[in-house]
């Protein structure tokens, strides 16, 4: 079987790839090509080779197509292949509509008659597949960022659920509310690898209510339990001794009066996180108060810029201010906004705690805008940031005070 393969003279009839592809773009798109045709990885690899068998300007040259000359023989010694393997990868690459096949009769490939006949394997079929096939990559990418940025989101919220309950524990071990969320906590998959999407905004919804129930009932025992107001010093300072501690005890006496049996053996793997989680320093010795005590959601949201207040609103939804997961889930959503590589906000996390690092985030994303001394870089910024927090160098409720300070003057 003969063709014909060039065109009348200055007659474009060959599809070429998209404006700013070249082949190689093709070569990296091969796994998207086995998974959304089903190849094997033998198949995808025989391919591969016919792919870089041919010209690199023919697939981006109109009056051409990029036609694979080497012998089935070649192929196959190249691959480490049968001849027959080579073979039947051609047939099933030929059926799934990714190359054409025009080889003469004794299965004779080359160019003859001074470049009219052109005998081989002809991949202008995948050249016309190839914009599909990159609205794919891109739909499979933006689903594995999806599924990538619900599993820090869990991780977050989790983190934020287990230092809330320790908080609600310490100052009020008998609340109902503590037992209900320690079963709550205990009941939480420890892995999230085998879990989708679907299954991961569940789980969400789910840490969400759970946060948001402890951070209330929080709330409600700091107001109505006569705490002294955040800085102020007392003279006799609060035993260090872990309520978790001695709930996880194996007697009865060592459990909390009205606090269920059950509830106390769900403390175990709170107590037993400690060991595997990064616990993130005590940066900043001074700093005592919870954060939000010192500087109150109301002045954090009104000192942020406009685009993380976008991203605030979305995450608090009805509630009138964002609370500590919030922020916190704020602060992730943003990173690709700003640019910053996940792998930074993993390295302020582990340097500060989640709560911290969002702070140190909302500081760098207004410094973005500041007309002295502008933040040119928010990845750089915010590993930096962590750097000083690890040489407990980094004065980040100075930087808060005058965040706030210099909205308030703007503002009025």
């Amino acid at each position: 079987m003969l063709r014909l393969a060039s065109p009348v003279q200055g007659k474009a009839t060959c599809p070429v790839l998209p404006k700013g592809k070249q082949r190689s773009d093709v070569e990296r798109l091969l796994p998207i090509i086995r998974r959304a045709f089903r190849l094997s990885e033998a198949c995808a690899l025989t391919l591969l080779a016919f792919i870089q068998s041919t010209r690199p300007s023919d697939w981006t040259d109109p009056t051409t197509d990029p036609v694979c000359h080497a012998m089935q023989t070649v192929m196959a010694q190249r691959l480490g292949l049968t001849p027959r393997a080579v073979r039947y990868h051609e047939v099933t690459l030929e059926r799934a509509g990714l190359i054409a096949k025009t080889t003469a009769a004794d299965g004779s490939r080359g160019s003859f008659a001074g470049g009219q006949v052109i005998q081989g394997l002809s991949l202008a079929p995948l050249v016309a597949r190839v914009p599909q096939l990159l609205i794919y990559a891109a739909e499979e990418e933006a689903e594995r960022l999806r599924l990538f940025g619900l599993r820090r989101q869990c991780s977050a919220a989790r983190r934020v659920l287990k230092k809330a309950l320790q908080r609600l524990l310490d100052r009020a071990p008998k609340a109902p509310e503590a037992a209900e969320l320690l079963t709550v906590y205990g009941r939480l998959p420890r892995r999230y690898d085998g879990l989708d999407t679907q299954d991961l905004d569940a789980l969400l919804a789910r840490l969400d209510e759970a946060v948001e129930k402890c951070l209330t009932t929080l709330e409600m025992r700091h107001e109505s339990s006569g705490v002294p107001e955040p800085g102020f010093r007392r003279s006799i300072q609060a035993t260090t001794k872990d309520n978790l501690e001695s709930c996880v005890a194996s007697t009865d006496e060592a459990r909390p009066a009205g606090t269920p049996a059950d509830a106390c053996s769900v403390t175990a793997p709170i107590s037993a996180e400690k060991s595997r989680e990064p616990q993130a320093r005590d940066f900043q010795r001074g700093h005592k108060p919870h954060w939000l005590e010192s500087f109150t959601p109301r002045k954090l949201y009104a000192a942020c810029s406009e685009d993380m207040r976008m991203y605030l609103d979305a995450a608090k939804g009805s509630r009138v201010l964002p609370n500590e997961l919030d922020f916190v889930r704020a602060a992730i959503l943003i990173l690709p906004d700003l640019g910053i590589n996940p792998s930074a906000w993993d390295e302020a996390t582990e340097a500060m705690g989640d709560l911290a690092a969002a702070l140190a985030l909302i500081v760098i994303d207004a410094r973005r805008f500041d007309p002295v001394r502008p933040i040119r870089s928010p990845g750089g910024a915010l590993r930096s940031f962590a750097r000083l927090a690890l040489a407990g160098k980094l004065n980040l409720a100075g930087s808060l005070i005058g965040l706030v300070e210099r909205k308030k003057t703007g503002v009025e």
